[in-house]
């Protein structure tokens, strides 16, 4: 007999039929205004080709949607668009994230001014009963929505969320439009039970509230997006976004074509509105734009915008892109998107370049390094002493790779690393990389390009030379190419001065022998009748010291440089970077190694055997840049030397002989491009290195003299007087290998013995020079100040030196102790006027304004009248404006008078201004008067302030008078009230502060003090 059997049964699953919807509404702000717009990719001619959601394309490379329901609108940020069409509130969504549970609501006390209405998003995490029979169905949950009101809470909304959602939270919103005056609370009630089983799953949460604004904003003046779409693809959740435009329509020179990218005609220096990546005008952009950019500092006029055509130029030119094809050398696409230092946005973008910004006494210009002519020879025979001095940049300095970030559009518009790298220096030198940002660069050709020019500067550019000459030494500038003949460093004579000039044999007569080269041609540079170098081919050589030109060039005059490019020699260029006057009509000029070749090398891939310096490096290269580093030994000293060579260096061997005086310290023979030699005791040394191949044949020595001593001390000691300050700066009769700099100690009295200078007077540190202020430095005191020379060997003695501060109140100060100048009186007096170009404050966004003007023009003369109102209300802020003004112009001569009165008041604060401002400008004469009365009152302080400048210039002398008023209190209690006049002369680039006058009172932590103070060289009462 059978036992009976028992059936099974498969659990039932209800299927999920919660489901949360909820359309995302959001508006970006994509830049400052105009901008020319959304870029359409794909083949997508709509604006959501250029919209990516999570870093994924709105439109695929098919053409295709890949968010459903998308819906976009742009405006390009300019003062008068429209607002954006479905977009008739505004939201600010605040973050709640509390599980809501019985007996414990969550409360949220709403006190934004301006809401309307208020959206509350809550839901469950999950919706699910399990049965016993492991059935999963439906369940329900009830939550209440109340709102205080009056100081009771009232119900606005009873909510059952009934339904099953079991694999992702389910949201909902409920938006409140009856709203009490806030501030006003508003609380979330869970009224179900909560669940203590598994088998119930109903946690319920409040995720956020929005605060909604009824208002259609235009946002004048900004580029703004506005999308719509179903978040519940991104999980509720608003995605990152990321825009492809064309970014702000900026100045460009009226002939330009920026979509072409070419420039027709001759430019007449005038600009026009359009959309530019070139980084030259995004640059010009930067430096001149009164809003976001250096324009209220950097006047329009000291910016060189023809040097910053050429640099458009040369940056719009179309070079390999690497992939076969061609693209603009440099372009700039990037978002400035945080406050930065306006040096640090400069640097980037000229390094961008290739470029570096000089002040040149009238303008900022820049300096491209690029091929250019020749503006001046320089040789022994037209510098002093017929001296040039080198510096070569150190081995280990030199990098052999860089990595180059960029942002890469074919890597989702995110960082990619470019890699350039040297193979042969890395073979011979090891690898040592360099890491840098491309800024703006989304190419990954202008990346490369950009390692291989930091890479082939290092291995190319590796001098600087730095000589001193008379009046000669003006006729270049700064950024200026220069020949460089030095006929030491080449071994052979190729550059004087011409001693005879006889047109009828075409035959030049030089002041020095040279040695004729047997084979080539050779070329010989003269200076023209219009002052520039030019090159000519020499066709016979007469004697040793004559040569043979085809025609002679008219205007040679005896004297005059001459320099001689051999068929063996590579011509030695270097472009200037300073230009120092030494005061005594001589100037020191500074340039760095310029090799044309590099321009060719980074931008179209050709590759040179560049010709040797010296007659001698043809057949075996000879040691470069021969350079030593001492280290401390113990009780005694370590040199590392270490050179390199212009080709490869293998099958040669390296001699090297150390000596000091007659004696031979140390010999080493190495295959390396350094070597060490230690346990060196003090003294001078010399080292010579010699490169000898495998057939030992040898070739030119280089040699280099080294110290390892104490430094000497100061040879003397500057002591500049300054305004309550000394500036020291020690003078040394030569230079320390070692590169030595100095102590600095300083004393209130004269220290006798000098040995009693550590125990006696106070350290300040260490440096090459030294400014003593901020210590209540007393005029007609004599302070001293003792100096010694120090570097890594040792200390030299002290040198004493003294001097007094300079002061225009030394009455009043010595009478006061100092403390005066800590006052706000003492601050005021001691100030320093500088030229006045301020404005008042435009503002923007006006409701309504009205306007009117009337011009008229003759020829280059022009007179107008303009005036302007504009007045705007909103619920928290009303201001009116009236500006008014007057002018006339004859050329480059104009007058204007211009007026502008400001009120402003806000829910916590009152702001009144009247501007007014009179300027006159005559060739190098400007004579301006500049009134600016302010009142200030808010919660915390009342300020009024009464300024009038008066200022008056001619060519480089200024002089400028203000008298200000001021009074301000805070509110605790402390407060001060000053009436000040100040006079600031500056003559011939030296600015004085020549007289002032102060009267003060100020309460400060209860007590009250009053200050009455005068500055000036002379007194007289009558």
């Amino acid at each position: 007999m059978g036992k009976g059997g028992g059936g099974q049964k498969t659990p039932y699953e209800a299927p999920n039929d919660l489901t949360s919807r909820q359309k995302a509404s959001l508006i970006d702000l994509i830049s400052e205004g105009p901008i020319e717009g959304p870029i359409h990719v794909q083949g997508s001619m709509d604006d959501l080709g250029c919209i990516y959601l999570d870093d994924t394309p709105v439109i695929d490379g098919s053409g295709n949607s890949t968010i459903n329901g998308m819906y976009a609108q742009w405006r390009a940020g300019t003062l008068e668009q429209p607002a954006m069409s479905g977009f008739t509130a505004s939201a600010n969504e605040v973050p709640v994230g509390i599980e809501v549970k019985y007996n414990s609501p969550v409360t949220r006390t709403i006190t934004s001014p301006n809401i309307d209405r208020l959206r509350l998003t809550f839901g469950t995490q999950a919706l699910v009963e399990t049965k016993d029979n492991g059935d999963r169905v439906p369940t329900s949950v009830q939550l209440q929505i109340q709102v205080q009101r009056n100081g009771a809470w009232i119900t606005e909304k009873n909510v059952t969320i009934n339904g099953k959602r079991s694999n992702s939270p389910y949201l909902m919103a409920v938006v409140l439009d009856d709203l009490p005056p806030v501030p006003f609370s508003v609380r979330m009630i869970r009224i179900t039970q909560d669940s203590t089983s598994d088998k119930i799953q109903n946690n319920t949460v409040w995720s956020s509230y929005s605060e909604l604004v009824d208002i259609s904003q235009t946002y004048p003046g900004s580029a703004v997006a506005g999308l719509m779409f179903d978040s519940e693809q991104f999980g509720n959740k608003f995605p990152r976004r990321n825009y492809l435009i064309k970014g702000r329509i900026i100045q460009v020179p009226s002939n330009y074509d920026p979509d072409k990218q070419i420039y027709t005609g001759i430019w007449d220096g005038t600009f026009k509105p359009a959309f530019t990546n070139n980084p030259a005008w995004i640059l010009w952009d930067l430096l001149t734009h009164p809003r976001y950019g250096m324009g209220k500092r950097l006047n329009i006029s000291e910016v060189d915008k023809f040097a910053l055509y050429a640099i458009g130029r040369y940056c719009d030119e179309q070079v390999d892109d690497g992939f076969g094809g061609k693209e603009p050398r440099m372009t700039c696409n990037a978002y400035i998107t945080d406050m930065r230092k306006a040096y640090d946005v400069m640097g980037d973008m000229c390094a961008m370049m290739r470029i570096m910004p000089v002040w040149n006494g009238r303008a900022l210009t820049f300096i491209q390094d690029r091929p250019s002519d020749v503006v001046w020879p320089y040789t022994n025979a037209n510098v002093i002493d017929g001296n040039f001095q080198y510096s070569f940049s150190a081995l280990k300095s030199r990098h052999t790779a860089v990595e180059v970030r960029f942002i890469d559009p074919d890597n989702g518009w995110k960082t990619s690393v470019e890699l350039v790298e040297d193979d042969a220096s890395i073979a011979r030198f090891g690898r040592n990389v360099m890491r840098v940002d491309a800024f703006g660069c989304t190419s990954r050709g202008q990346a490369h390009r950009h390692g291989l020019w930091l890479l082939t500067t290092e291995k190319l550019e590796t001098q600087t030379v730095e000589f001193t000459v008379g009046s000669e030494g003006l006729r270049h500038m700064p950024g200026d190419i220069i020949e460089i003949a030095d006929n030491y460093y080449a071994d052979n004579q190729i550059g004087g001065r011409l001693t005879h000039i006889d047109y009828a044999s075409q035959t030049l007569t030089l002041d020095r022998n040279i040695d004729t080269p047997k084979s080539g041609k050779s070329s010989v540079t003269l200076i023209s009748t219009q002052g520039d170098p030019q090159s000519y081919e020499v066709m016979s050589y007469p004697a040793s010291n004559q040569i043979k030109l085809d025609t002679l060039p008219l205007g040679l005059k005896d004297g005059g440089v001459w320099t001689l490019t051999l068929p063996s020699l590579r011509r030695r260029l270097f472009r200037a970077i300073s230009l120092a006057d030494n005061g005594d009509g001589s100037f020191t000029v500074i340039a760095v190694q310029h090799t044309p070749e590099k321009e060719a090398i980074v931008d179209k891939g050709a590759k040179f055997e560049p010709k040797p310096d010296t007659p001698l490096g043809g057949f075996i290269s000879p040691v470069e840049n021969l350079s030593v580093d001492i280290e401390s030994d113990a009780s005694a000293w370590q040199v590392e030397a270490s050179w390199n060579t212009p080709y490869s260096s293998r099958g040669v061997d390296f001699l090297l002989k150390l000596t000091t005086g007659d004696r031979i310290v140390g010999t080493a023979s190495t295959t390396d491009t350094m070597y060490r030699f230690g346990g060196l005791p003090q003294g001078n040394y010399v080292l010579s290195v010699v490169p000898q191949n495998d057939r030992k044949q040898k070739g030119e020595v280089a040699t280099t003299s080294f110290a390892i001593n104490p430094p000497l001390p100061p040879s003397y000691i500057e002591v500049e007087s300054g305004y309550f300050s000394l500036g020291i700066i020690p003078r040394s009769g030569g230079q320390n290998s070692l590169r030595a700099q100095y102590e600095f100690w300083f004393s209130e009295k004269k220290i006798t013995d000098i040995h009693e200078v550590e125990n006696r007077a106070e350290y300040l540190g260490i440096s090459s020079m030294w400014v003593i202020q901020g210590r209540n430095l007393k005029a007609g005191h004599t302070y001293y100040i003792y100096v010694r020379s120090v570097n890594a060997v040792g200390k030299s003695v002290f040198v004493e030196a003294k001097g007094e501060p300079d002061s225009n109140t030394k009455e009043i100060l010595d009478e006061l102790d100092g403390y005066f100048m800590t006052t706000e009186a003492g601050k005021q007096l001691g100030k320093r006027l500088d030229w006045n170009a301020e404005t008042a404050l435009i503002l923007s966004n006006a409701d309504s304004q009205l306007s009117r003007s009337l011009l008229v023009k003759h020829g280059q003369s022009q007179a107008g009248i303009r005036e302007l109102w504009q007045v705007r209300a909103t619920d928290s802020e009303a201001w009116a404006q009236e500006v008014k003004e007057i002018y006339s112009a004859v050329g480059d001569n104009k007058s204007a008078i211009k007026e502008t009165q400001t009120s402003i008041t806000k829910l916590d604060e009152a702001i009144g201004q009247r501007f007014t401002e009179i300027r006159t400008e005559m060739d190098k004469a400007q004579a301006d008067i500049i009134s600016n009365s302010t009142a200030i009152s808010n919660t915390n302080k009342a300020f009024a302030e009464n300024k009038t400048q008066v200022q008056a210039k001619f060519d480089k002398q200024e002089g400028m008078i203000q008298e200000k008023m001021q009074a301000t209190f805070n509110q605790a209690g402390d407060g001060v009230v000053t009436h000040s006049i100040n006079i600031t002369i500056v003559h011939n680039n030296v600015k004085y502060n020549a007289a002032g006058q102060v009267i003060s009172a100020q309460v400060k932590n209860g007590k009250l003090e009053s200050f009455f103070g005068y500055n000036a060289n002379n007194f007289a009462w009558y």
